[in-house]
Formats: structure tokens, C-alpha cells, sequence
């Protein structure tokens, strides 16, 4: 429901100011014209040791290694790992991940209740880290070594390996090892295979990552892949899709958290395995030899843009600042990662990311200024010309022919272009949508408070305080504007601050700040034009 009102929301913005130069034209006429991928710099240190570039045979997911699947024999083992920012449940079933929790974010139950994230569900078809060989598929129900001694990590004890094996009837064996850190959402991967010669593949797991299935607005949810420098997005419906290009890493994702496994060294073949409408998974196929090794990183934690960043491998740009309503846009993109550095500047300045929001505010208004100026200057002329207008339209309705000509003379003896009010509106769209953004899919908002009733920016106002004053300034903002339009028009307009304000009764509060300090500042900057005009004028 709130992603179709957001996209409701921002179509009729731009349907206001795009539709605004169309009703000039229908009641006015228009006057005469006059790098290579840098190499993985991890926080907690990384062989440099590669893997060997995979064949290009196709990858397709087995449905039955599964989270709760059942081993040829032995009972099922647990351990837990908990570090500062995570714990983590694995099984000697598999050899997998059963249980990924974020003990530093939280999100609200069915019962309004803050529960920790849990980047992985309890009913998924794949468990994260599922090894399937291509030779014997049985293997995947093989039972590893495990033993059930709970890890604390801590200042003191920053890091700890796990080792899991698994042996065949015939001696042979893969190997797992896990290095958990307590500081970092990423855990180290090193998998030994002896004698397995076709080869094994190694599974993400499904949905690993992806928290909120229903809220996918403001950027893509589902799969991830790194090829050349490029994300390509997908979600497959049923079917699975294989990448025979080297990927630099691969991930499931949604707006605020994600997965990815990155080799450290050669990029791998990647296949992507729609389960069903509302369930994806990934994998990534290793070629087989006598003895092999081969490394990776497991990344399973928030999208913090700087934490994803400091891998070097473009783990950041998951984070889709360039989101347009169906789509993700350059120039959108390419505004919204400045205003997303200012933003984070002047919260290191205020420690408050509300008060950054509304000096974020004022910075863009000030910004823009000039243009606005302009814009402002030009609807109060139109406004002066109206009676003119009507007149006009009065005595030449039968003859339209007329009607425009006389019309026209009109804006050119007075020196007023009817679109000047518009043009400069559409100027700032793009700044508009790309602060929309910013605001939107960023996680530092998320659980950051403003104050008084207001605890979290990216939930919506719990009273609706918010909501309701930006609703009453865009009933003052009307009213202090001039009128350019006829009657009709204009009481339809009349209705747009309860169109608005029901939309923002959904939105996450720190846009509906922003939305109600632009408005108050739009207001103040109509005030001292009408002023100086006024003064002008006299």
C-alpha cells in the first residue's frame, strides 16, 4: 500500500508541473518564440589467494538442500555465534546457515513489538551456504562435523574459525571453514574439496538478505550481480537465469539489508533460480579438480554505504540512489550521491539527522533560489494580467483565431512569457526526486530519531502531527500565491493539500519533514516576492 502511494504521489507532482504548460496552451496561446575493479581491501585482512575461473557450464539450484532438510544419518547440531552486531545459528545438516540476526537493527512485529532483523527465514527453500556436487547430488544431505559450544566474540576476542566436515563412504571430503569477526557483518570462506572432479556449487540461499518481500518500491529486490562494473537486477519467475561471465560478486538484496558472496579472487559463473513469486535464490558453480581450495567473503548485514564501500568491489551501488518511479536514472543518480554526502556531513556536524534534513532543506532552497525567484516573479505577472485576460476571452469567444492573437500581443507588450512559471519548476525535478530518494532508501534513517514523538525517520509519524501541519501549509501556500488560473481550476486545486496529506500520512517521517520544511520556505520566499514587487511597484 505505501509503495503504491508513493508512486501515486510522484506522478501527480509531475503531472501538476507538466500538465501546467498544456493548460497555458488550451486557455492561453504561446507567445512568439524569441576503471579496472580495484583489488579487495578487507577491514580484517584478505589473502590475496584467488580461485580458478569456473567453466561455463549452466548452474541450476537443487530445491531439496534445504534449511530443515533431513541427513542420511546423525542427529542435527547448532552452533551459535554472536558477535557486537550479529548472531548467528549454523547446522552440522548441510554444513549451513540457519539463523542470521542483526541484534543493531530492529523492525516492528505484527503486534507493533521491535524484533532484531532476521536476514533469514526460518521456511526457505535454500539454506545459505549449500553445497551441492555435480557428481553425486546425494551429497547434499551429508552431515558435517559440528560441535555445539556456543562463541562469544568480543573487544577481546575479535574473531574466531569454524571448521565443518564432511566425509564420504568412499574418504573423500569437503571442508568448510567460517571466520566470524566481531565487528564486521561478513564471515570468511574457505572451501576444501578433495577428489571431487566434476566440480560442486555453492548456494546463497533464498531470500537470504531480503526482509520485506512487499516493500520493493524505491529500487530493485531480489537478485544481484556484479559483471564489468555493472548491477544487473533480476527476479526470475520459476526459472533460472545463469550469468557465464565472471562476477565479481553476487547477492540478494532489498532496500536495507543484503547478502553477497565475493571471491577474493577470479570472478565466478552465477546462476539465478526464481523459486516462486515472492522467493529467489543464487548460486555460483566452482570447477573440480583433485584438490582444491578456493576463497571467499559472505557480506550479510545492512547496506551502509560506507561499510560496502570500504570492500572496493562496488558492494555500494546495491544502494539504488538513481530510482525513478520504474526505473533507475543516471542523472537522478548522479544528483542524489551529493546530496547524500551533504546529508551525512551535516549530520556529523549535528549529531540529529532531522535537524540535517532541514538545513539539508535550506540548502537546496537557498540553492535554488534564483530559479525559484524567477518562477515566483513570473505567476505573480501572469496574475497581474488576468483581468486583461478575461476580458478578452469575453469579447472574442466566438472567434478563438482572434481571441489568441489579441492574446498574444498581449504577453509581448507586457513582456510576460506564460511558461516562465513552469520552466523553472521542471528545472528542479531532478533535485526533487533525487532528495526523495536520498531520504528514502538510505539506512541512516532508519532508527534515527528527531524529537519529541518523533523516534524514527524512515516510520511514519505514529500521530500524524506531521502530516497534518504540511497539509495546512500547502493550504497557505495556495493562498499566498498568485492566481493564474480560472475559478474552475482553481477550486480543483483547492482539494490537492488533502490529496497530498493523505498520501503522507504513510510516508517515512523524515520526508514528510523535509516536504513540510520545503513548503514553509516556499512560503517565506513568496511572502518577500509579493514584498518587493509590491514595493516595486509603488
Amino acid at each position: 500500500m505505501e509503495q503504491r502511494r508513493i508512486i501515486i504521489f510522484l506522478l501527480l507532482s509531475l503531472v501538476i508541473i507538466s500538465s501546467y504548460p498544456y493548460f497555458l496552451e488550451k486557455f492561453n496561446p504561446t507567445p512568439p518564440s524569441n576503471a579496472p575493479i580495484p583489488s579487495l581491501l578487507k577491514e580484517g585482512g584478505t589473502s590475496s589467494e584467488g580461485v580458478q575461473k569456473p567453466s561455463s557450464s549452466s548452474i541450476t539450484l537443487p530445491l531439496s538442500a534445504t534449511t530443515g532438510g533431513t541427513p542420511s544419518a546423525g542427529p542435527e547440531t547448532l552452533k551459535v555465534i554472536e558477535g557486537d552486531l550479529y548472531r548467528v545459528v549454523l547446522s552440522s545438516r548441510g554444513g549451513v546457515i540457519k539463523k542470521w540476526e542483526l541484534k543493531k537493527y530492529t523492525k516492528k512485529n505484527d503486534k507493533g513489538v521491535r524484533e532484531n532483523i532476521q536476514l533469514l527465514s526460518s521456511n526457505g527453500s535454500i539454506a545459505p551456504l549449500s553445497v551441492t556436487l555435480l557428481e553425486d547430488e546425494s551429497f547434499k544431505d551429508q552431515p558435517y562435523s559440528l560441535d555445539e559450544t556456543a562463541i562469544r566474540l568480543s573487544a577481546s576476542k575479535p574473531k574466531e574459525t569454524i571448521i565443518m566436515k564432511a566425509i564420504t563412504a568412499d574418504g573423500r571430503s569437503l571442508t568448510k571453514e567460517l571466520t566470524f569477526y566481531n565487528d564486521q557483518y561478513q564471515a570468511d570462506i574457505k572451501i576444501k574439496a578433495d577428489r571431487f572432479q566434476k566440480g560442486y556449487q555453492v548456494a546463497l540461499g533464498s531470500n537470504f538478505g531480503i526482509t520485506d518481500w512487499a516493500n520493493s518500491f524505491g529500487g530493485a529486490i531480489g537478485a544481484m550481480t556484479m559483471i564489468d562494473g555493472k548491477i544487473i537486477s533480476e527476479n526470475p519467475k520459476s526459472t533460472t537465469v545463469t550469468h557465464e561471465s565472471s562476477a565479481t560478486w553476487f547477492g540478494l538484496a532489498d532496500k536495507y539489508y543484503m547478502s553477497a558472496l565475493i571471491p577474493t579472487g577470479a570472478g565466478v559463473a552465477v546462476s539465478v533460480q526464481g523459486i516462486s513469486e515472492t522467493e529467489v535464490s543464487a548460486s555460483m558453480k566452482i570447477s573440480g579438480e583433485t584438490m582444491r581450495e578456493d576463497k571467499f567473503i559472505l557480506y550479510a548485514g545492512p547496506k551502509e554505504y560506507d561499510r560496502l564501500a570500504s570492500y572496493h568491489k562496488y558492494l555500494e551501488e546495491s544502494i539504488d540512489f538513481g530510482w525513478f518511479l520504474f526505473g533507475s536514472w543516471l542523472p537522478v543518480r548522479l544528483v542524489a550521491k551529493p546530496l547524500f554526502y551533504v546529508l551525512r556531513f551535516i549530520y556529523d556536524m549535528t549529531q540529529n539527522y532531522g535537524i540535517a534534513i532541514i538545513l539539508l532543506t535550506i540548502f537546496v532552497k537557498v540553492l535554488f533560489h534564483p530559479i525559484t525567484k524567477k518562477s515566483l516573479t513570473s505567476m505573480k505577472d501572469m496574475a497581474s494580467l488576468q483581468p486583461k485576460v478575461t476580458v478578452i476571452r469575453e469579447k472574442w469567444a466566438d472567434n478563438k483565431e482572434k481571441m489568441n492573437k489579441e492574446l498574444m500581443n498581449l504577453y509581448k507588450e507586457s513582456g510576460v512569457n506564460p511558461f516562465g512559471g513552469c520552466l523553472p519548476m521542471l528545472l528542479q525535478m531532478p533535485v526533487f526526486v533525487a532528495l526523495f530518494n536520498v531520504l528514502y532508501v538510505t539506512i541512516d534513517l532508519k532508527g534515527a530519531p528527531f524529537m519529541f514523538w518523533v523516534t524514527d525517520l524512515s516510520d511514519k509519524d505514529p500521530y500524524y502531527v506531521l502530516p497534518i501541519i504540511m497539509g495546512a501549509t500547502m493550504i497557505i501556500q495556495q493562498m499566498t500565491q498568485p492566481q493564474t488560473m480560472d475559478p474552475t481550476q482553481a477550486k480543483i486545486m483547492m482539494f490537492m493539500p488533502v490529496i497530498y496529506t493523505f498520501f503522507f500520512l504513510s510516508f517515512p517521517s523524515g520526508l514528510v519533514l523535509y516536504w513540510l520544511v520545503n513548503n514553509l520556505l516556499s512560503i517565506a520566499q513568496q511572502y518577500w516576492v509579493n514584498k518587493q514587487t509590491t514595493a516595486v511597484a509603488t
